[in-house]
């Protein structure tokens, strides 16, 4: 379909007359610009001569003309046009400045200075458009004493403070399987970027984004920071016995089960799950009596899941209202019933593998108005080479009126947010937008209040006082900026008080159960006859839809049934979970996006929307080389412990000192010759026997390792490019 019949053809999108540019490749920033694709932007990518690395990324399959092509490259590239840029020439250069001029977003990922160093300053590209936002995804940032060091996935995540927190503290520390760090940093980047250009909206002009990827995976730890700060507390790693309702991977008959204890239901209701009176005593009765009788709870628990399939457990127990998951693998969320029912996977009819459609999670959140889609497969290299790509003399939008322009507070000062939720998702989403500039209005029950206040993090000074319900450091961090009231919303009178408040709002944020809103009247169609213009959020575990919409669900049981457990562990191990509730900061950084991308289509149509946020479906979509490579091999990957994907040899290794440690990642061939010239014990390494290779690397980079302090090696060894 030539371009002009696919714009015919496609439905309202939040960010048509969009224009993205895209440059650098790699996943983080090429994930990002996809995004904006998706809601409707129009994405010119712009690639070397030799392509975007990301061709070559395992598994491949061929379309129908033959060709052969990397499924993850697909995945990151949809939805948008191709075209060659050389940038170590002239034409190649002048090419970028010309659709510089032209774009509204700018996402670059080539490193730190490299557009200084090309001649194409951000200073430049903005003084020929005032109004384009340049956002520069880096492992770094720009600048900062790491700027030029290299970054992968498991030197990011050792660095950001989350693998110190992850595993159990007889073993190393543990990373989140496959690239979490890089689809975690596009999601932030997507965020970033339209929060930019709605403030160029709202009477700004463009802005420079300076995307860390460190600092994205750093700012889950926000439990940590509140311990730290105010009682002087480091969190460790989990001991290697622990509390059995912690929401750790239990054995079931066929698989492994999540279960943890919420605070809402008494544990003693166990007894009547399993029909065991042993569960109703008083020594499984708290988080420590269960640590400190765990052996025993886990036997409990283990002759009863023996007994049943873990989906047969996680449908009985969250029906029963508990907190429960299941570890699914790839195969489990292909023929998910639930993702099924929420239209997650998207398959082009001319790309398979074997004769059968390759499906790819494309559909991460539901605009009710202006849905997401998948326009078109990633393009060939230079597809479009030939096209039209310019839109000389188009009508940008006006500033937006009374917004208050770029010295106002922040892109979205003037944007009023009533805040329903409690505990984590989306009161997180509220304190980034109040960190926006936003006036955010957080919403409590008088008799109910955020169990944040209560029952996450420490009190400060480690003493409750007389106002123990503002003493909470969890709920400081998560809600910093917001306003407080209190309503009682199982009331008439309360809910007559929240109408009288979204009528005048911009944004609501919820994070009850479907059936909440439901049962009180305050659905989207109830609250947008009192105010047309607004944008809901409504954030649920599976989402308002499909067979497990009724289910409660939490953080560490959703990266169970998500699929992230499954490909996170110690080699040869058990699914793990790691950080702190990760499915809630990919619940936040998508839903600013959808929120932000909503807001941005209003000012063009002057109507609002509901965003239905089903937190599980966000797991396919930063774990797709598993799906991938189930469709192209038949096989479930495994867990690599530590190892990056595509390194050559990787790995985490004791450095001097208690509990310290050393991440290494070796690319190719080169940074081994580099690494060998360095540590002893590496000459003469086999060249054909990749597991013979690993041994002898891991078994010379321990030796060494322990005997050097892990911050000046990690200087040295990137010194020479590793």
């Amino acid at each position: 379909m030539d371009d002009a019949r696919e714009a015919e053809a496609a439905p309202a999108a939040a960010l048509s007359g969009v224009r993205v540019v895209e440059l650098g490749g790699g996943v983080a920033g090429p994930f990002a610009a996809r995004l904006l694709g998706d809601l409707g932007a129009d994405v010119v990518k712009l690639e070397p001569p030799a392509g975007d690395p990301a061709r070559r990324l395992e598994p491949f399959a061929s379309d129908r003309d033959g060709r052969a092509c990397s499924l993850v490259f697909e995945f990151l590239n949809w939805n948008k046009r191709g075209v060659v840029a050389d940038l170590a020439t002239d034409a190649g250069r002048d090419a970028v400045r010309a659709l510089a001029a032209d774009a509204d977003i700018l996402i670059e990922s080539l490193g730190p200075g490299e557009l200084t160093a090309l001649g194409l300053a951000p200073a430049d590209l903005r003084a020929a458009n005032p109004e384009l936002v340049i956002t520069s995804v880096s492992g770094f940032g720009q600048e900062g004493p790491y700027a030029s060091w290299r970054a992968t996935d498991l030197v990011l995540q050792a660095m950001s403070g989350v693998m110190a927190i992850s595993g159990t503290s007889d073993r190393e520390p543990l990373k989140h399987g496959l690239r979490q760090s890089l689809y975690g940093a596009g999601l932030n980047a997507a965020y970033a970027s339209l929060a930019a250009h709605l403030g160029r909206l709202r009477g700004g002009g463009g802005a420079d984004v300076d995307l860390s990827v460190l600092e994205c995976l750093s700012s889950q730890l926000v439990l940590n920071e509140a311990h730290y700060a105010f009682l002087g507390a480091v969190q460790g790693r989990r001991p290697p016995v622990q509390d059995p309702l912690a929401g750790d991977p239990l054995p079931a008959a066929d698989g492994w089960v999540s279960l943890q204890n919420s605070g809402l239901i008494p544990v003693a209701r166990l007894a009547e799950l399993f029909d065991d009176s042993r569960l109703a005593e008083p020594r499984f009765a708290s988080v420590e009596a269960r640590t400190e009788h765990a052996q025993e709870l886990n036997a409990i628990l283990t002759e009863h899941l023996a007994r049943e399939t873990r989906a047969g457990f996680f449908a009985r127990s969250c029906a029963a209202g508990y907190l429960s998951g299941q570890v699914q693998g790839a195969a489990d969320l292909l023929s998910c019933p639930q993702l099924a029912a929420r239209d997650v996977f998207h398959a082009f009819d001319d790309l398979s593998v074997n004769g059968a459609p390759v499906r790819f999670p494309a559909t991460l959140m539901t605009l009710s108005r202006t849905p997401t889609s998948v326009r078109r497969r990633a393009p060939a290299l230079d597809e479009h080479a030939d096209a039209p790509l310019a839109r000389t003399g188009r009508a940008r939008p006006p500033a937006i009126a009374g917004a208050g322009g770029e010295d106002a507070g922040g892109p979205l000062a003037g944007v009023r947010v009533v805040d329903l939720s409690t505990v984590f998702a989306v009161p997180y989403i509220g304190g980034l937008l109040a960190d926006l500039g936003a006036e955010v209005i957080k919403v409590e029950a008088p008799h109910r209040l955020d169990q944040t206040r209560t029952w996450f993090g420490p009190y400060y000074d480690n003493a409750p006082g007389q106002d123990w319900w503002d003493r909470s450091a969890t709920f400081h961090v998560v809600n910093r900026g917001k306003r407080s009231v209190s309503l009682h919303l199982g009331h008439p009178d309360g809910r007559a008080l929240l109408g009288d408040l979204v009528g005048d709002a911009d944004v609501l944020l919820d994070n009850f159960t479907p059936r909440v809103m439901r049962g009180w009247g305050t659905t989207y169609e109830a609250l947008r006859e009192r105010n047309p213009r607004l944008v809901m959020l409504s954030n649920t575990g599976y989402g308002s839809t499909g067979p497990w919409s009724p289910f409660r669900a939490q953080g560490t049981s959703l990266e169970a049934t998500m699929g992230i457990s499954h490909v996170t562990g110690y080699a040869g191990g058990k699914p793990s979970k790691v950080g702190q509730s990760y499915p809630d900061f990919l619940a936040a950084w998508t839903g600013l996006t959808a929120l932000i991308a909503a807001l941005i289509e209003r000012e063009r149509s002057g109507e609002g929307q509901w965003i239905d946020l089903g937190m599980y479906q966000l797991g396919a979509s930063v774990i797709p080389e598993a799906l991938l490579h189930f469709q192209a091999h038949g096989e479930e990957l495994t867990r690599r412990g530590n190892a990056d994907l595509g390194a050559l040899v990787s790995g985490v290794f004791p450095a001097a000192g208690e509990d310290r440690w050393l991440a290494v990642s070796v690319q190719d061939a080169a940074q081994l010759d580099a690494l060998a010239a360095i540590v002893p014990g590496l000459e003469a390494l086999p060249e054909n026997d990749a597991q013979a290779l690993t041994a002898r690397v891991a078994a010379a980079l321990t030796a060494w390792s322990r005997e050097h302090d892990g911050a000046a090696a990690a200087a040295r060894l990137q010194s020479v490019g590793i």
